[in-house]
C-alpha cells in the first residue's frame, strides 16, 4: 500500500485537529486557573490545580479520542465509541497527572540559584525538550497500551500500535513542552495563543504521522476478514 494513502490522510488530519481542541481545551483551563489561582503555594491550592488539570486530560481525551475513532470505525465498525474514547480519555488523564507531579510536588523553587542547580538546569529549553521527548516515549507506550487494550479484540498485531504510539507521542509531546516553555511572563497574549495553536497543531500531526504508518497495514479490511474467520 502507498502511503500516505487516502485512509492514512484522514488519520493523519484527525489525529492533528483532535490533539489542537484537546491542546486549546486544556490550556483554556490552565490560563483560567493561573489566572485565578496564580501559582500554587499550599497543598490545597495545588491539589485543586492537580485536579482541573486532570479534568483537561478528559476533555483532551474525549476529543482526540472521538476524532480517532470516527476514522477508525470505517474499518472496524464493530469498534464501539465509547469503549475507544474510555481508554483514551483514562490514558490522557493519567499523562497529565505524571506531568503534573513533578512541577507541582517535586520541583520546588530554591534559593541557589547556580548554574549547576536542577531549577536552573531545568529552564534550559534543550533539556527541557529532552525531558519532554522521554515523557512524551513513556506517555506514548501508555497509550498505545491503553489503547491496545480495545484494538486487539478486533485486529491482529495490534502489539505493534504500542511501539507507533511511543515514537509518535515522543516527537508529539516535545513540541507541546516546547510551545509552553518558551513565553515568559513578557510575553504576548496573542504570541502565547499562536504558539500554543503550532504547539498542538504540530504534536497532532507528529502522532498521525507515526501512527499513520502502522495503522492502514493493521487494519486493512483483508486481514480483518481472516482474522475474524480464526476467531470465529
Amino acid at each position: 500500500m502507498k502511503w500516505p494513502g487516502k485512509y492514512a490522510r484522514k488519520w493523519i488530519l484527525a489525529c492533528a485537529l483532535g490533539e489542537l481542541l484537546g491542546i486549546g481545551a486544556a490550556g483554556a483551563i490552565a490560563f483560567a486557573v493561573n489566572h485565578t489561582l496564580g501559582e500554587p503555594v499550599t497543598l490545597p491550592q495545588k491539589l485543586t490545580v492537580l485536579g482541573c488539570m486532570l479534568a483537561a486530560g478528559a476533555v483532551e481525551g474525549s476529543l482526540l479520542g472521538y476524532m480517532q475513532w470516527r476514522v477508525l470505525q470505517e474499518r472496524i465498525p464493530r469498534l464501539p465509541a465509547l469503549e475507544w474514547m474510555g481508554w483514551t480519555v483514562a490514558v490522557a488523564v493519567l499523562g497529565w497527572f505524571l506531568g503534573m507531579l513533578p512541577s507541582l510536588f517535586f520541583l520546588e523553587g530554591t534559593a541557589d540559584n547556580s548554574p549547576q542547580s536542577p531549577a536552573v538546569a531545568l529552564e534550559n529549553p534543550l533539556v527541557l525538550s529532552s525531558i519532554a521527548v522521554g515523557m512524551g516515549l513513556l506517555v506514548g507506550a501508555l497509550f498505545g497500551l491503553f489503547q491496545w487494550f480495545s484494538l486487539r479484540k478486533y485486529i491482529p498485531a495490534a502489539g505493534k500500535w504500542i511501539l507507533a504510539n511511543a515514537l509518535g507521542w515522543g516527537l508529539g509531546l516535545g513540541w507541546i513542552y516546547l510551545a509552553a516553555s518558551w513565553p515568559d511572563e513578557n510575553t504576548s497574549l496573542p504570541l502565547i495563543i499562536i504558539s500554543g495553536i503550532l504547539g498542538g497543531i504540530l504534536a497532532g500531526l507528529s502522532v498521525g504521522l507515526i501512527t499513520g504508518i502502522y495503522l492502514p497495514k493493521l487494519t486493512q479490511p483483508k486481514s480483518q476478514v481472516v482474522y475474524f474467520l480464526k476467531v470465529n
